[in-house]
């Protein structure tokens, strides 16, 4: 989240814009995976799906996320535009 805030804020030359975006994101994610953490399909690649990345996708970004029963906790393992190769994304981060 902060690359893209970054990106928008500096690249876009739009700080408050850049903050609107974060805020807005962060709203929904807390929204809706507080209370509803399982309502998002699994992440179509077994080797993401065995470990339980579920892909949530919000105006024009996508979260990959997981939930962890035993500690009650949603890990946000990326933030990504729609578009980016997500797969690529999600090795270089692991």
């Amino acid at each position: 989240m902060e690359e893209k805030a970054d990106y928008i804020s500096l690249n876009l030359h739009d700080p408050s814009l850049a903050e609107m975006w974060y805020l807005r994101l962060r709203r929904e994610i807390l929204t809706d995976l507080t209370e509803f953490p399982y309502k998002y399909p699994l992440y179509p690649i077994k080797k993401w799906s065995d470990k339980g990345v579920r892909q949530f996708t919000f105006r024009n970004d996508v979260i990959l996320y997981s939930v962890s029963d035993k500690n009650h906790i949603v890990y946000i393992w990326a933030v990504c535009t729609k578009g980016r190769d997500l797969y690529t994304h999600l090795n270089q981060i692991t």
